[in-house]
């Protein structure tokens, strides 16, 4: 059990995050079933001994452990640390969110859910033909068809039930606050990095002291408001090898892939105008916009449309696991585990993980500091 009140709301904000992972990206990682018989319940599995109850049911350790299973081959990178209690814990909290969600979804909704599922499960098959990895994972965790089927139409029936929700208002007011995600822009920027990463071994150190990249970075923009080169002061001071040897410059790209304070600065800052350095976590950035296409809902694709829709839609998850969630008085006796030697370090892991901890890289991109 999570006890100190900092851990608790990573707990919560961890929660969310996985929770956002599985249930707005539909998994293509998933087994097969036949077509339109899919259930939400595992079969086998409703003996034993029960690890958690709450309002509407239970969970016993059987059923725990194969969406633990499920868990870990449709979401890999979570594979290392889902033996932690801490993260287990999670897990289970999210997977009665998911079962009591799903359970209340319309009959048009689980209709939307089954026909997703069959889709999916038709690409799933066809990529599984071609990666006999996954194939042999699948089979080593004793992982049926229905088993992944479940899975699956569990993750669907909340997916749709939650969409049904959204409004044509709520759509309009999460693109307001995403706009910047979607606005396309030519920019320069020299960046004066406080740490860098190991690209090997993915471990981050110090480079230099807070202070002294922002006053590395103030002599930069003194340079350029002097009519410095951006070719030359890039090559000199910019830490972004993604960038430093094209004079700082990122043509025609969208906001969506910057770490928020870039992209924010980007969005915000006036045209033509070089700005006071922006920090982020790679460190101090000097920026100049030079053209910013700023895009209205009309003008985005059907998939950035859906994009919008789903941000939108997990709004009424986050309110559904902040104020529903509780009255289900939820009641969780996971077995204490064993301590063992990295137990405690390990858990610390998962923790800054899950709690959005950026990793360190030299280029302003949100996907490549994942």
């Amino acid at each position: 059990m999570l006890q100190s009140s900092r851990k608790s709301a990573w707990r919560r904000s961890a929660l969310l995050t996985v929770a956002a992972v599985l249930v707005m990206t539909m998994l293509a990682a998933c087994g097969g079933g036949n077509k339109g018989e899919h259930t939400l319940e595992f079969k086998g599995v409703s003996e034993g001994e029960v690890v958690a109850t709450y309002k509407d049911g239970k969970v016993t350790q059987a059923e725990l452990d194969k969406y633990l299973a499920i868990f870990g081959v449709t979401q890999p990178s979570y594979e290392q640390i889902i033996t932690i209690p801490q993260f287990q814990e999670m897990i289970l909290e999210q997977y009665v969110s998911y079962k009591v969600l799903a359970g209340q979804a319309s009959e048009e909704s689980l209709k939307k859910a089954r026909e997703d599922v069959d889709a999916q499960l038709k690409e799933y098959k066809e990529y599984l033909k071609t990666d006999t990895a996954l194939e042999a994972k699948v089979k080593e965790k004793k992982i049926s068809d229905d088993d992944m089927s479940t899975f699956l139409m569990l993750t669907s029936a909340v997916v749709a039930h939650v969409n049904s929700l959204v409004t044509e208002d709520d759509i309009k007011k999460a693109f307001e606050t995403a706009q910047a995600d979607y606005a396309v822009s030519t920019v320069r920027h020299i960046l004066v990095a406080t740490t860098e990463q190991n690209q090997e071994t993915g471990e981050t150190k110090e480079v230099r002291k807070d202070e002294e990249a922002l006053a590395r970075a103030n002599e930069v923009k003194a340079k350029l408001d002097a009519g410095g080169s951006w070719d030359e002061l890039a090559k000199t001071y910019s830490d972004d090898p993604g960038s430093k040897d094209k004079g700082g410059l990122y043509e025609e790209a969208e906001g969506g892939k910057w770490v928020p304070p870039f992209k924010q600065a980007v969005f915000e800052q006036e045209i033509g105008k070089i700005g006071d350095p922006v920090k982020s976590d790679f460190g101090y950035h000097v920026i100049v916009v030079e053209k910013r296409d700023v895009k209205t809902y009309d003008q985005l694709t059907e998939e950035q449309k859906e994009q919008v829709k789903s941000t939108a839609a997990y709004t009424y998850m986050e309110k559904f696991m902040t104020d529903e969630m509780p009255k289900q008085e939820l009641k969780i006796t996971l077995p204490e585990p064993e301590p063992t030697e990295g137990t405690e370090e390990g858990a610390e892991g998962a923790e800054g993980a899950e709690d959005g901890e950026a990793s360190a890289s030299p280029s302003p991109s949100a996907t490549d500091s994942k």
